[in-house]
């Protein structure tokens, strides 16, 4: 019986043992998992954010992604413009307290704080446009459009500058720029991966499609005779075919300007005013022969207008507003466009200065 007892004993004792070796196994195991798994993330984020001057706020916008062991590049990049796109949108909130709260604010400052909105919304447009664009490519082919990406960043840092420069008063000026703050270092961050997506990519051992066409600036500047006049090569052919009906006196314009009285209306903007809601398609509009003395804006939601005249000797848009009247920079533009197509053909300017707030930059 006591020999029994202490074989018994003895199997209780090697089966603790080898259960207490398994546990010991059983952590090892998963601490070393975990460590491999936050090693993982770890270098997804430092692949994203080594390009960037800002890392400390690309790591932070990354947020929980970055923990995602899962995550594409493709979804750290939208990551990074989404948080962008936050606080574009939380700086506009902002203004709107900083204008009520400074007390020393005069008309122009107030002017000056509403143009930082519209140039903020404008900022936000092509942020919006940039991450429609990456969940839209293909990770293999993403590098070709880099420069697509660098313009939209690019033109994100100009509207937030614009609205700073914009404000006359220092002090109001500085609240705006402090409001900012996190939204230019994370457009600076967003430019810097736009600038380096080929190495992210290759970091992240993405095979990448070398048969590079040719980039968006480039194709803006290749020039293509189609029998009917030289358009850029980027653009439609609907409206290069539009275009050529024009050319040949073929179109038929929703609207027609005349200063003499024998269109439908004797001004631009009240053409514009009578855009329809809602319209699919093209908005034409003729201006026909004459000087017209307006200041004239395109908005959002007025979509594919397309607008031509007699020639740049005859159909001319003419304006003086000037900073020294009393009137921001951002409203000095005789034309000013937030729509997201627009077109002008065949009519000249003469003016102070000249804004085109959203290029055509959507027609690839």
């Amino acid at each position: 019986m006591e020999k029994r007892g202490k074989l018994v004993v003895g199997g209780v004792s090697i089966i603790l043992i080898v259960g207490v070796v398994i546990g010991l196994v059983a952590v090892v195991c998963t601490k070393k998992s975990n460590k491999d798994q936050l090693s993982t993330s770890s270098k997804a984020v430092a692949a994203i954010c080594d390009p960037t001057d800002y890392k400390e706020a690309c790591i932070d916008s990354l947020g929980s992604v970055a923990k995602n062991d899962s995550a594409t590049p493709k979804d750290l990049i939208q990551a990074a413009i989404d948080s962008t796109i936050k606080t574009v949108k939380s700086a506009i909130e902002n203004s709107n307290s900083i204008a009520k709260s400074f007390k020393a604010i005069n008309s122009t400052g107030k002017m000056a704080m509403d143009d930082c909105k519209d140039l903020l919304e404008s900022a936000i447009a092509d942020l919006q446009a940039s991450f429609s664009f990456v969940g839209d490519s293909n990770m293999h082919t993403m590098h070709d459009r880099e420069e697509e990406l660098r313009n939209w960043f690019s033109a994100v840092i100009s509207f937030q500058q614009s609205c700073l420069d914009g404000i006359p008063q220092e002090e109001l000026q500085k609240l705006m720029k402090d409001s900012l703050l996190n939204a230019t270092q994370l457009t600076s961050n967003a430019l810097a991966i736009a600038t380096s997506i080929a190495q992210i990519l290759e970091n992240f051992n993405i095979t990448l499609n070398k048969d590079l066409r040719p980039t968006s600036s480039s194709r803006i500047l290749e020039q293509e005779n189609d029998g009917h006049g030289q358009y850029p090569s980027w653009f439609p052919a609907a409206d290069r075919r539009l275009l050529a009906k024009q050319d040949n006196g073929g179109v038929k314009p929703n609207a027609v300007v005349a200063k003499d009285g024998s269109g439908q209306f004797k001004t631009i903007g009240a053409a514009l005013a009578a855009y329809p809601k809602g319209l699919q398609g093209r908005y034409i509009i003729y201006v026909k022969a004459g000087v017209y003395n307006e200041y004239v804006t395109v908005t959002k939601n007025q979509v594919n207008v397309f607008m031509y005249g007699d020639g740049p000797r005859k159909t001319m848009v003419t304006g003086s507003k000037s900073f020294a009247d009393g009137i921001t920079t951002q409203n000095t533009a005789t034309f000013g466009e937030s729509s997201v197509r627009y077109y002008r053909y065949y009519q000249g300017y003469q003016m102070m200065a000249l804004l085109i707030v959203t290029p055509p930059s959507d027609n690839r």
